[in-house]
């Protein structure tokens, strides 16, 4: 089994969290059961931490990290890296860490039960930003949209997500993975379309769906436009076999991995704590 050293961020931006993702999995072959040497880091980041859980869940992969390691209680707290798919043990976990949100476990057949954990982890979100006109929709909607996308384009049936409030920065970052077919895999096997993976991102974006309908959805469109105009601030970042979508001070750029490829779709965001009222009804289909 391969070792890899996950190197600490530069610093504690999207993009530096980003290239210590594309570092980690750097000329690594698809599936290949890998040791994460977590020693060096010295803070957890939704964009490092939880394609990693993912991963480690759907390899036999494994992770090591020093006993004296400060994060190695956090690690645990959160629930790295098997995750919660229970309501009972999600509902005990943010009752006694009330500032933590534990990497949660969302399973497809079980629908309701999906759905009410969901649903928690959103509750959760908005409590933590507070209390500002519209807030609950705008952080509700990018959660259901972006997950209920994740199951549209993967044929697997789990999917991850996680959260990190930063107190002292008024932000907050949330990662959502699946580890599936990728866009590109979804529009050859539902479509035949034969796209690269940038290609398949920009379609996705288009709300060019992968259903047999003739239906077009732009939850994940909206989704950005939300994160990063109705929140004003706000980043996002999604990932999806060698390629990605970085978006954030009114720029975007679609990006190509060299030696680098995620079998699924990673989607992250930064939201900055709300200060006044939100309308996300201007980019509401």
């Amino acid at each position: 089994m391969r070792k890899i050293i996950v190197p600490k961020p530069k610093n504690d931006s999207l993009l530096a969290q980003l290239g210590s993702l594309y570092k980690t999995f750097m000329s690594t072959k698809n599936k290949e059961d890998l040791e994460f040497d977590l020693s060096l880091l010295d803070w957890i980041y939704p964009l490092l931490i939880l394609p990693l859980s993912a991963y480690i869940n759907n390899t036999h992969s494994t992770y090591k990290i020093n006993s004296s390691n400060r994060i190695k209680t956090y690690l645990e707290t959160i629930n790295f890296p098997n995750g919660i798919d229970s309501i009972s043990s999600f509902q005990r976990k943010i009752q006694k860490h009330k500032s933590y949100i534990p990497i949660s476990v969302l399973r497809r057949e079980e629908g309701a039960k999906r759905e009410r954990l969901e649903s928690l982890f959103s509750e959760k979100v908005y409590e933590i930003l507070g209390n500002i006109s519209g807030a609950q929709n705008a952080v509700c909607y990018p959660i259901a949209e972006l997950v209920t996308n994740i199951f549209e384009h993967s044929k697997k049936d789990v999917g991850f997500i996680f959260g990190q409030f930063y107190p002292t920065k008024n932000y907050l970052d949330i990662c959502i993975v699946d580890y599936g077919r990728g866009f590109a895999g979804a529009y050859k096997e539902e479509k035949n379309l034969k796209l690269s993976d940038i290609e398949a991102i920009s379609e996705a974006m288009k709300g060019n769906s992968v259903k047999p309908e003739k239906e077009r959805g732009y939850g994940i469109w909206t989704s950005k436009k939300i994160i990063c105009d109705v929140l004003n601030g706000g980043e996002f970042i999604m990932i999806s076999g060698s390629a990605g979508l970085v978006s954030g001070n009114k720029k975007e750029r679609l990006v190509s991995f060299p030696n680098f490829y995620w079998q699924g779709v990673i989607v992250a965001y930064r939201i900055p704590r709300p200060t006044g009222v939100l309308d996300i009804t201007p980019f509401l289909e």
